[in-house]
């Protein structure tokens, strides 16, 4: 959802996961943490290897939930530049001089999947795709594309794709 249309441009936001998830989650492995301690209580020193392998599995779970959960983030339309920011600190800070190409993905229904950023590198460090968006990661990925289009320069190309045929 376009939560302003001011001089300034236009600001799309990624909520990043839902506190319905985020709760269930804990809930979930909080649950399981305490199944496990409760069999370890009850079986005794029996069950300390087994124990300690299932505490590392879910500590190692938990690892991996906060690498992948999705992190809230703002796209800024501006009329110069295109951010997005990343609640983690991460900005990425495209001139729409930079930007040559943006793809967009659908599913044969016609359903918008996803929006790709790609840009010239500055230097060889710097990959060509600055960024890209999915369905479930902005509230309102239909208007960000048709910001987008309506911002981009003439130099840059817009690209549709229908995959998963």
């Amino acid at each position: 959802m376009a939560s302003s249309s001011t001089a300034q441009g236009r600001i799309f936001i990624g909520p990043g996961l839902s506190p319905f998830k985020r709760i269930v989650t804990i809930i979930g492995v909080t649950g399981l943490t305490a199944l496990v301690l409760w069999i370890a209580i009850h079986q005794g020193v029996s069950a300390i290897g087994s124990t300690i392998a299932a505490i590392l599995f879910i500590l190692g779970f938990i690892i991996y939930l906060r690498i992948v959960a999705p992190v809230p983030f703002t796209i800024e339309i501006e009329p110069e530049v295109l951010i997005k920011r990343s609640k983690r600190g991460e900005v990425i800070a495209v001139r729409w001089d930079q930007v040559t190409r943006i793809k967009e993905e659908f599913f044969p229904s016609g359903k918008r999947i996803s929006l790709t950023v790609y840009r010239k590198p500055a230097h060889p460090q710097e990959k060509t795709k600055a960024w890209a968006v999915y369905r479930d990661d902005v509230t309102a990925i239909d208007s960000l594309a048709a910001a987008l289009l309506q911002a981009m320069p003439d130099t840059c190309e817009w690209k549709s794709e229908t995959v998963h045929e």
